[in-house]
């Protein structure tokens, strides 16, 4: 069987390749790079067997999360908005069919508390009103508005 001159050089490229993408492919396993956003680089690290875990020094702050644009959590700040000016229920549980506490008025501040709750396929927060912590109980989301 005659091999011919281009077969065999298409060969050890293929087998050079294959060599340089084990060996590569190695060294990207034990450490993944993935670029987030710009300036931003996540590394993740296969964890041994001999975990060790630090605690925090309780002096230390945490770094603070950035914001995006339609994205809720607890411990955020809210405003009502876009209710045409009708203010929003504010619900003793998650849900169309729980009993209105109190209506929430067109840019007041909140706090979320808890959450979120899909219920009548609408997302819920459990929120405190900033200005008066009595004031608290579930609304939808898509009324919410975070606070810069």
């Amino acid at each position: 069987m005659k091999i011919e001159k281009e077969t065999a050089i298409a060969a050890m490229v293929i087998v050079i390749l294959l060599i340089l993408f084990t060996i590569t492919g190695i060294s990207y396993i034990s450490t993944i790079g993935v670029k987030m956003k710009t300036d931003t680089h996540v590394f993740i690290t296969p964890l041994s067997a001999s975990l060790t875990v630090t605690p925090l020094d309780e002096e230390s702050e945490p770094d603070e999360v950035e914001k995006l644009p339609g994205v809720l959590g607890v411990g955020y700040e809210v405003v009502i908005s876009n209710t045409g000016g009708d203010g929003l229920r504010i619900r003793s549980a998650p849900g169309l069919d729980s009993t209105p506490l109190f209506l929430g008025f067109e840019e007041e501040e909140y706090l979320i508390i808890d959450g979120p709750s899909i219920k009548d396929s609408l997302i819920w927060w459990n929120l405190e009103s900033i200005q008066d912590p009595g004031r608290n109980g579930w609304a939808v989301q898509d009324y919410l508005t975070v606070i810069d």
